[in-house]
């Protein structure tokens, strides 16, 4: 499996959506991110379909919310996982600054080259 790279960035809110828009267009479900605990590509719909609350999407690994294992947490090798965002060890490499000020540390965009799995 291609290791997929993780680059630490801090951007607007506004730089953050412009972003996403340009990667995969204005319908939001369609966006992706890679897990940086597992390398798991997720799309926000996958999130909503397994019932994770919204605060969760590019937040926490989608495996919390499909009954997957431990198994993938921390390895990098496709996942899903567990892995959540808010634990000690923080790996969500993008902080988005939203109007407010308030930071938000979120997944990466998924690659365009990176095919959603099944």
């Amino acid at each position: 499996m291609n290791e997929i790279p993780i680059i630490r960035k801090t951007v607007t809110l506004e730089e953050w959506q412009a972003e996403g828009k340009r990667l995969f267009g204005d319908d939001m479900m369609l966006w992706r991110f890679v897990c940086p605990s597992c390398s798991h590509v997720t799309l926000v719909g996958d999130w909503k379909r397994a019932g994770a609350p919204e605060t969760a999407v590019a937040f926490s690994c989608v495996g919390r919310w499909t009954g997957t294992g431990d198994e993938n947490t921390f390895k990098r090798a496709g996942g899903p996982c567990i892995y959540a965002g808010g634990g000690l060890i923080g790996l969500n490499p993008v902080t988005v600054i939203d109007k407010g000020g308030a930071e938000h540390h979120v997944f990466s965009f998924a690659p365009l080259s990176t095919e959603k799995p099944l």
